[in-house]
């Protein structure tokens, strides 16, 4: 383990790490997979090496390698996006990484760039900030609303009904 360089230890978008951490090659089998764990956690164990900080590190790296590569979907999803998308997958699920990668790809980019420009969306919005249409009101126009809203009638004292000419005490018929 200790040939491994740190540029191995980081989120790789090769999906090489893991299989490097197992002392595999990419594609492996399984069942290649399983014995090379076995192995390695054998010889790394902390209850075989006891005191040895080291040891116990490249004992949790290779439990972490082997959950990954043990598992269908995310040995899929590492062989295809690296650690990035187990990070990804963790947090937001399999469906979050399929997104997450398409959002990300310059097709998309592409389409919603096109898309705006040939639905004149972002030219209609930089207009209408330019034309004034969207200006902020000017400080009269302020002056004149607060000017309505300060000079509003007093509230009567005594309660009326909606329709003209009645008040509450029409009750007699």
């Amino acid at each position: 383990m200790a040939h491994l360089d740190e540029a191995a230890r980081q989120l790789s978008k090769s999906g090489t790490t893991l299989y490097a951490v197992l002392e595999l090659k990419k594609g492996a089998s399984p069942e290649d997979i399983k014995k090379a764990y076995r192995k390695l956690a054998l010889k790394y164990h902390p209850d075989k090496n006891p005191g040895d900080a080291q040891a116990a590190e490249i004992f949790k790296e290779i439990n972490t390698a082997h959950s990954i590569l043990s598992d269908p979907k995310k040995r899929k999803i590492y062989d295809r996006h690296g650690s990035l998308g187990i990070y990804i997958y963790d947090h937001f699920g399999e469906e979050g990484v399929t997104y997450y990668f398409t959002m990300n790809s310059c097709w998309f980019k592409t389409l919603v760039l096109l898309c705006a420009l040939l639905t004149c969306c972002c030219c209609c919005c930089c207009c209408c900030f330019c034309c004034g249409t969207l200006k902020p009101p000017s400080e009269e126009v302020v002056r004149r609303y607060q000017q309505n809203v300060q000079n509003q009638p007093p509230r009567a004292g005594n309660k009326r009904n909606f329709r003209r000419g009645q008040d509450d005490n029409a009750d007699d018929f």
